[in-house]
């Protein structure tokens, strides 16, 4: 008997209760993992990724604020009025992110991704201030996928911006927060991905 299809299934089950565990604790943040993990792999397909590689970005994009559920409700639903201090504390879930999904070993190659997603490809991000290259490729696709949505869908804190502002916002920070080729495949993609939205 082939157990793999067994497994897969698993997997994705525990996947899909940690995004609902996210949106529990911060409504409206379950639908943004789904959108960025769909968005992040039309990107990371684009750029040649497929098999496990694929599967494995998909559920690093769709665990990418994983780590928010350690943190207090407070923090992260009312992002606009933090100040310097408790921003600072949540810029913590990337890393949190680790001690939320590390006893699933079948997740261990989603961690780099999901701990570096708000690293910049200048060096200025974090937490680790990771430089071009040395940002995993996942994180780098998963920054852009993010922040697409970001813009798009807007947030507690920041009113949408159309899809066209967001793409020439995105273009504008290729070569300083986000890797070019990325946004390059993203560029792509991005048409394809608009039904997404409706």
């Amino acid at each position: 008997m082939d157990l793999k299809p067994i497994l897969r299934s698993s997997q994705n089950d525990a996947v899909r209760a940690f995004v609902t565990a996210l949106e529990l604790h911060e409504p409206g943040q379950g639908g943004h993992a789904e959108r960025v993990a769909m968005y992040a792999s039309a990107i990371g397909h684009k750029l040649g990724l497929d098999g496990e590689d694929l599967v494995t970005l998909r559920r690093a994009a769709a665990l990418h604020d994983v780590g928010k559920i350690a943190m207090p409700r407070n923090q992260v639903s009312q992002l606009g009025s933090l100040t310097d201090d408790e921003l600072a504390e949540l810029k913590r879930h990337a890393e949190l992110a680790l001690q939320v999904v590390e006893s699933f070993s079948f997740l261990a190659d989603c961690v780099p991704m999901i701990v570096h997603h708000h690293e910049r490809w200048d060096g200025l991000g974090y937490p680790d201030g990771l430089v071009g290259e040395r940002i995993p490729l996942g994180a780098r696709i998963i920054a852009v996928a993010e922040t697409f949505d970001v813009l798009v869908s807007g947030g507690g804190y920041k009113a949408p911006v159309g899809d066209r502002a967001a793409v020439a916002e995105i273009k504008a920070c290729a070569g300083t927060q986000f890797d070019p080729s990325v946004v390059s495949a993203f560029s792509e993609v991005e048409p394809l991905i608009q039904p997404l939205m409706a």
